[in-house]
């Protein structure tokens, strides 16, 4: 597949201004007033999609990895805070893909998807690295793309049979921490589609 532009990866800030306030375009919620009260917010929603994805083997009903619920699984996680969660960005950024290619680019992964569904083992591991970089590197919606990114890959690696990655948060939050270092340079490495760092990283820190 050809990575052709450079990749963002869904990362937040360290937390050093949780106190301060945020752009609030499309926010639901109007009593959160700072970075701190929405990143709360936020967790809460993703921890319970979380439970019902990841406490037990989700099935293909559930998850059909298919183009629809690929956005879904976004409004799902943040759809109660923001109005365009699930929603295809309409604007361009500095880092993924042109919006007027995005839904192509998430077709891409329904339709991997759909003949990968035999793997067994390592196969399911590579493919989850392979879904989990892409959908970083087209960045389809205004925020929460890396967030979306890992959860979707992990719901890859349960229906498949192998353990979820527990991906360290605050790590990857922190701006000094070295995992977070090795976690950027395993997306800029798999933008050459070296795959192999963040392969390594799924297996790190998997169950």
């Amino acid at each position: 597949m050809n990575m052709g532009r450079g990749t963002g990866t869904g990362l937040g800030s360290s937390g050093k201004d949780d106190d301060t306030p945020f752009d609030g375009s499309g926010l639901k919620l109007k009593t959160i007033k700072t970075r701190r009260e929405l990143n709360e917010v936020e967790f809460a929603s993703i921890l319970h999609v979380t439970e019902k994805y990841l406490l037990s083997k989700p099935s293909r009903k559930i998850a059909p990895f298919n183009f629809d619920w690929l956005l879904g699984l976004h409004r799902e996680m943040l759809g109660s805070i923001w109005s365009w969660a699930g929603e295809i960005r309409s604007t361009e950024k500095n880092i993924g893909v042109n919006p007027n290619i995005i839904a192509a680019e998430l077709g891409v992964i329904a339709m991997e998807a759909d003949k990968r569904h035999n793997e067994t083992g390592a196969l399911v591991i590579a493919t989850a690295a392979e879904f989990h970089h892409r959908a970083v590197w087209v960045h389809p919606f205004e925020d929460g793309n890396g967030r979306w990114a890992r959860l979707m890959a992990n719901v890859w690696l349960m229906q498949h049979d192998q353990p979820a990655t527990l991906w360290p948060a605050n790590d990857l939050r922190n701006t000094e921490s070295p995992i977070r270092d090795e976690y950027i340079a395993a997306i800029k490495a798999a933008d050459s589609l070296n795959y192999g760092p963040l392969i390594d990283l799924h297996q790190r820190f998997s169950e």
